[in-house]
């Protein structure tokens, strides 16, 4: 548990906050290897970061998996007591993907600054693990994938599990910058950065359809340490 933060560095007043609560349509797909070999490069190309965070989150997958499972080439996601889990980096990966989409860092200059270091994706007792409400997978597919080898194009048989119509709740907290400035990022643009995102899918295999949601819940609330 978090340690009550000094009175003089309570950084609440900096941010405004929201809270969302989104629905998945049919599936969201794991798309960490249980092959621990490749887990590094799959949670720097899904997080956008190469940091100590993200060995810290790696070395954190790979304990947990290596406890359940072996297998090479089958895809699933990180797990606690608490259960399946995302990092809250892959859904500000995804917001971030739809304000690049939208031409809002275009036409704002300097949100993207705001965007990197001011918007931060919270699960609601302040963790980097967003939970998907289940213990377990709610099963799996099997797909063909065209992979190059030394010996040239080859097909391969991947397994991925997926959670049917989990219930995703996050906070999302943006750093409070006037209206008039332009990179503001607010809740008009929030709104739309999560519209785009409804469509474009979270989590693995949204090239194949998979990931799309319905947002169901927005509050404006307090930040809360």
């Amino acid at each position: 548990m978090n340690q009550p933060i000094h009175e003089r560095f309570d950084n609440r007043n900096l941010y405004t906050a929201y809270g969302v609560t989104i629905a998945m349509r049919e599936w969201i797909c794991g798309g960490l290897p249980r092959n621990p070999d490749v887990i590094a490069a799959w949670v720097k190309s899904r997080t956008g970061h190469d940091d100590d965070i993200t060995a810290t989150q790696t070395a954190e997958a790979i304990e947990a998996l290596q406890e359940r499972y072996t297998e090479a080439c089958w895809n699933t996601f990180p797990g606690d007591d608490r259960g399946l889990y995302i990092w809250s980096r892959q859904i500000k990966a995804t917001l971030r993907e739809s304000a690049t989409m939208l031409g809002i860092i275009k036409k704002k200059r300097g949100s993207k600054q705001v965007i990197q270091h001011g918007f931060e994706i919270k699960g609601r007792d302040h963790a980097q693990r967003i939970y998907l409400g289940v213990t377990q997978p709610t099963g799996y597919v099997d797909k063909t994938i065209h992979v190059m080898t030394p010996q040239g194009p080859r097909d391969a048989l991947v397994r991925v599990d997926y959670v049917e119509r989990a219930k995703i709740t996050f906070d999302v907290w943006i750093f409070k910058t006037h209206a008039s400035e332009t990179r503001h990022i607010g809740e008009a643009e929030l709104v739309d950065m999560l519209r785009f995102a409804q469509e474009n899918g979270l989590g693995a295999d949204r090239s194949q359809g998979h990931g799309k949601f319905d947002v169901v819940e927005f509050t404006t609330h307090p930040t809360q340490m």
